[in-house]
């Protein structure tokens, strides 16, 4: 009686694993199909490094670059 309980919960066990299995195997086949087909039709474009970081420092007053230099100076000599 036990015996063909336990044996029923291994096998119901066993389908469940298998069932997970799969969905997941299918669900990252379909997320890495879905990720080739967007990078084909709507390449990603690369832009400049040295543009955005100069626009950055281009819209931000030397006084607050220096207090913030200033700030993260004082934060690693206590470390």
């Amino acid at each position: 009686m036990v015996a063909d309980l336990l044996l029923e919960a291994a096998a119901l066990m066993f389908i469940g694993m298998v069932s997970v299995f799969a969905f997941l195997f299918v669900l990252v086949l379909l997320l890495q199909l879905m990720s080739k087909t967007i990078q084909r039709f709507f390449p990603v474009k690369v832009q400049d490094k040295t543009s955005s970081t100069e626009t950055v420092s281009d819209n931000v007053s030397p006084a607050i670059i220096a207090a913030i230099s200033a700030a993260v100076h004082q934060y690693r000599q206590k470390q």
